[in-house]
Parts: structure tokens; sequence; C-alpha cells
């Protein structure tokens, strides 16, 4: 009991600490979105079917050799990409981004539901299924979101914001925020 006290009486002072330093919001997350967004709407352009079935076939399936093969043709060199996980501005860091999540996977693929073209953007509704290891154990996460993109005069993504529910996809297999994200997903 006095064990429990005493990381009470160690831990919450820092988490105050550490909660009243921190920027409102997620980091600026919103802000940047929005920053970014209005920034990209005078470039864009529609891409014709040919682009977006590229688009589409770059993540079906997400492997290394794609990657390497086709990541400059998919994103322009400059751009805005958030996948809900991580806010990216440059090409090479996306396809770091990518490379590293291709390798923690045996399988992804993305699966078009619908999509919505509106004025100089395309809203791609997808089911994304991943398999990977966990603890040894394989396991499937199938999930369903949505790519709000903006591609360039050369077909190239330039603006790319995925909005999707990861605690429904990726969180609920992780050992410690699994149980608790599915409880309060219930309650």
């Amino acid at each position: 009991m006095k064990k429990i006290r005493l990381t009470c009486i160690l831990f919450v002072p820092l988490l105050l600490i550490g909660c009243s330093s921190a920027p409102l919001g997620p980091y600026g997350y919103t802000d940047h979105y929005l920053e970014r967004s209005s920034d990209a709407t005078q470039d864009a352009v529609l891409p014709d079917d040919e682009t977006l079935s590229r688009f589409i076939s770059f993540y079906n399936p997400l492997d290394r050799d794609q990657i390497a093969d086709s990541v400059d043709k998919i994103y322009a060199e400059d751009l805005y990409f958030n996948d809900t996980l991580v806010t990216l501005l440059e090409r090479n860091a996306l396809q770091e981004h990518l490379l590293a999540t291709a390798d923690r996977l045996s399988q992804m693929s993305l699966q078009p539901v619908n999509v919505i073209r509106d004025d100089n953007q395309v809203y791609l509704v997808w089911v994304m299924e991943a398999r990977f290891s966990l603890l040894g154990r394989e396991r499937l996460s199938r999930t369903i979101g949505i790519s709000q993109l903006r591609f360039n005069r050369n077909g190239q993504v330039f603006f790319h914001q995925d909005f999707w529910d990861s605690s429904q996809g990726l969180d609920q297999h992780l050992p410690l925020l699994g149980p608790m994200t599915r409880w309060l997903r219930d309650h």
C-alpha cells in the first residue's frame, strides 16, 4: 500500500506539470490541417480515372517494392500527409514511414467503397485490411475510413488526410491499450 501511495505522490505531480505545459488541442493537429487545407485548394485539379486507379493500386498491396518503384509518381515532393498516426510534409519522410509500415505488416490492402469528387478534391471511402503479428499471434485489423486527396497538375497527391478510427482498426490489438479501448467503446 505504501508503494502505491508513494507512486501516486511522485507520479501525479509530474502528470499535472506535463498537462499544464502542453499546448491546447492535440499538438496543433487541427490548426495544421486547416492551414494546409486552405493553402492546397488553389493548385488542386481533379484527377482522371487512370490517376486515381494508380493511387489505389499503390496501396494494393502496400509493400517495399511498390513503395520504392512508385512513391515519386504517386506523391508530390512537398506535401501534407496525415494518416491519423503521423503528419508528414515531405515525400522522403512519407517514403520512410510507408517502408516502416510495410515492414511491420504481413499484408495490407485498401479496397475502395466509394469515390466522391468535390470541386478540386477527391474523397475516397475505403476498407483497409492489415495483417500483422503481435506477441506471436497473427492479427487482422479491418477498418473503414476516408481519404481526402488533392492532386497537382502532374497527377501527384500533394494533400492526403485520412479519417479513420484507429481504436477500431489498430489500438484494440495492443496489449495494454486494447482492453481499455474496447471497454471505452462498449461504455
